[in-house]
């Protein structure tokens, strides 16, 4: 059995063949050979045997049409039609009699001028008034039953260039016998057609073996129903999977193969089997060099995006394949990875690679349907625009809107995020996940902060934070709220190795409410947080030269640690306040929390009104495992007072207990506290206190054996005034009772 696909006006069929056609007509038959039977009466369904008037078989003809449907508006090939092939043949059953009678294409048809309408003749023994109806393709049918039953295999074979759809093109025309002729009749598909383009874009020869098109849902019927009056009645054996077996056909480079498929609709009445949110996946199964090879054309991609993916207008037709509709869908082929058009990919797990800023906000649109999936940004395949090594993803200060909720891990691998213009809150709303390697450049707000924000996240609870940077952050809060320059509350969250280099976050508040803003973190929260091995750089400015009518506490890195850890980090940020907030160099408040080998090197200035102190503003400890050890502050404070002398303190404004083997260096303020105890606190020289070194790590080995860090002396000239002793890996040495050597990295 040979079959072709009959195209009229072959030239112009090509030439408007630019990305991807949907018609809603074009389903193209092929050429069949007709098989012969020693009758033309099937059988009667009546007795099986036939009847008298099956004994008075008479010659008749008939006119059969092929119903032609408008294209749709998308389409631009308007030549290619329904076309009758010489050896066409069909079953005519006759209702009243119960039986069924072959009818074949007349010899003369030409098949070099096909054509939509043509003569069949045969032998029938009908009546006036006789219901007929009549199918395509001839039929072995011994009942009505038999007659009205199609059905689909799960996998198809197309073995040349061309399509072979004799057998499952299914048609169906109705019609009453008057005059005692047989009426011209129209046929109808039954099925729609599908057609694959593949053009080979790889730089060899690929062998084409399967093409297969997958659901997420079994939408696709393997048998298809109709009544006597030619309707749809029913679709069964749901599949989410049909191949096209392509014969290991030759694709040259360059070329392009197209493979064709019938399918069942899934839609007929009112039934719709598949959701514009049904997700579809096409595979191609090629040998490259004789080897295996899966390519993915689409993944996951729902049936209502088709056509932004591929230019598939579904809509159309309801989001469904329907009958008598052709389905043209173009795709490269390349056994290299090439990068999907819409920026990002789903594998197999369920999991998202991102290649562009086209993949971020692709990813933006789908990820509350794929909170803890594992978010990867390809770092292979971004630009490198400097040429430095850094790879970057610059979103050009295009609005991003956050991610509402995120629970899986994303990972940055290096990659800068940059020009990220946020509405509110943050590039993610809520993580409970993991984030790492991640960097975001010129971060702004689109509008003044009226809720809880941060640049990567407004909130991170039970999460993990690694490794990520935050560089030129610009941001106006005008409201009370949580506010850091990386995440704005942290709750029962991990915060490690993170750091803001430079930006400037104003404090203009106005209203009623109590606020907590730091240049990491906002708020510092519960007893299994922890932040460690994170710092705010020296070009990092918070500015507060209003309050709200609520209290307020800001710090350089943690406005407020409510029973929070802080470990092994540091602060050189400025700021500059005129308000009656609780402002510390390093945390505004510590209620309950431990900080632990941590200092300050940054500035206060402007006027206060309430307690300010150099490392913390107010620190209030009534837990016995709660203490601040191993920390010194050269805060550089410079300061009008209108708070009072016992607001303001060197190391701490306002002190309960809980301090051990810290130190300040002070120049305009000497006095370590405002009020409270002084116990644990020590006014030193820069020189002094690169003396206390061994005396912090003692103290630091004590309070947290496995902590990892210690102090060494700072041997850089340019900085060791303000920072004289700096935080490094800790490598123990026997015998020895501290962490005072290590060839560990300085943070």
């Amino acid at each position: 059995m040979v079959v072709e696909i009959k195209i009229f006006n072959r030239t112009n069929f090509y030439i408007v063949m630019k990305k991807v056609y949907h018609l809603l007509s074009v389903a193209l038959l092929g050429a069949m050979a007709l098989t012969s039977c020693e009758e033309d009466k099937i059988v009667n369904e009546n007795n099986g045997e036939g009847n008298e008037t099956d004994k008075n078989l008479t010659d008749y003809s008939f006119i059969a049409s092929i119903k032609q449907s408008a294209p749709l508006g998308r389409s631009n090939l308007q030549n290619g039609v329904y076309t009758w092939n010489k050896g066409d043949a069909v079953t005519l059953w006759n209702r009243s009699f119960g039986a069924g009678y072959d009818f074949s294409i007349t010899p003369g048809y030409n098949d070099n001028q096909p054509d939509k309408s043509a003569e069949f003749t045969g032998k029938a023994a009908v009546e006036n008034g006789h219901k007929l109806i009549a199918v395509f393709p001839r039929k072995e049918a011994k009942t009505f039953n038999d007659l009205a039953t199609f059905s689909m295999p799960e996998t198809f074979t197309q073995t040349g260039k061309t399509a072979e759809l004799a057998a499952t093109t299914y048609m169906v025309a109705t019609g009453d016998v008057t005059d005692n002729k047989i009426p011209a009749l129209t046929f109808s598909p039954l099925t729609a057609l599908i057609q694959f383009g593949l053009k080979n874009t790889s730089d060899r020869e690929l062998k084409i073996r399967y093409i297969t098109l997958e659901s997420d849902d079994d939408v696709f019927p393997a048998e298809l129903k109709i009544d006597e009056d030619g309707v749809v009645q029913s679709l069964s054996g749901m599949r989410n999977k049909l191949t096209l077996d392509m014969s290991g056909q030759a694709l040259a480079q360059n070329e392009t193969l197209n493979g064709y498929l019938n399918i069942l609709p899934t839609t007929y009445g009112d039934t719709r089997l598949m959701k514009s949110t049904t997700e579809l996946n096409i595979t191609v199964s090629v040998l490259n060099n004789e080897v295996e090879q899966d390519i993915i054309l689409l993944k996951k991609v729902k049936v209502k995006d088709l056509e932004d993916n591929i230019g598939l207008d579904m809509d159309a037709t309801a989001n469904q394949f329907a009958a008598g509709k052709h389905y043209k869908m173009d795709f490269e082929v390349d056994y290299r990875f090439r990068i999907p058009d819409e920026g990002y990919m789903i594998d197999d797990d369920g999991n998202i690679h991102i290649y562009n800023k086209t993949g971020l906000f692709g990813w933006n649109k789908i990820a509350d349907e794929y909170r803890k999936a594992t978010v990867t940004l390809e770092k292979e395949y971004i630009d490198e625009p400097a040429g430095d090594g850094i790879k970057v993803i610059d979103m050009g200060n295009e609005l991003w809107e956050p991610i509402s909720a995120f629970g899986g891990v994303f990972e940055g691998n290096g990659v800068t995020i940059r020009n990220l213009q946020i509405a509110n809150k943050g590039f993610i709303a809520t993580n409970t996940g993991t984030i790492r390697n991640l960097t975001l450049e010129n971060v702004s707000f689109s509008a003044d902060i009226t809720e809880g924000a941060g640049a990567l996240a407004a909130e991170s609870s039970t999460s993990v934070i690694q490794n990520c940077t935050v560089k030129g952050v610009t941001a106006t809060v005008i409201k009370p709220a949580v506010f850091g320059g990386l995440i704005g509350r942290n709750s029962e969250g991990r915060i490690e190795g993170c750091q803001v280099i430079s930006g400037t976050i104003n404090l203009n508040l106005s209203g009623a409410g109590n606020s907590n803003y730091g240049g990491l973190v906002g708020e510092h929260f519960n007893g299994t947080a922890l932040i460690i091995n994170s710092y705010v750089g020296a070009d990092v400015t918070i500015k507060h030269p209003s309050n709200s009518s609520g209290a307020s506490c800001v710090g350089g890195l943690v406005g407020w640690n409510n029973s929070g850890k802080v470990k092994g980090c540091y602060s050189l940020a400025k700021l500059e306040v005129s308000c009656s907030g609780q402002v510390g160099g390093l945390i505004g408040a510590n209620s309950n929390g431990t900080v632990l080998a941590c200092y300050v090197a940054g500035s206060i200035s402007g006027t206060i009104y309430n307690n300010t102190g150099g490392f913390i503003a107010q620190n209030t400890i009534n837990n016995a495992d709660a203490t601040v050890t191993a920390c010194y502050s050269t805060t550089q404070i410079n300061v009008t007072n209108n708070a009072g002398s016992n607001k303001l303190g060197a190391f701490v404004a306002s002190n309960s207990t809980g301090i051990n083997q810290c130190y300040f260096v002070g120049e305009t303020v000497t006095n370590p506290v405002g009020s409270g105890s002084v116990n644990g606190i020590s006014k030193v020289t820069a020189t002094q206190l690169k003396d206390k070194k061994r005396q912090m790590n003692l103290a630091i080995e004590a309070k947290d054996p496995e902590f990892g860090f210690s102090f060494k002396v700072n041997e850089d000239a340019g900085s060791n005034l303000y920072c004289p002793l700096i935080l490094q890996g800790a490598v123990k040495e026997p015998g020895f009772g501290g962490s005072d050597f290590g060839d560990g990295g300085d943070i």
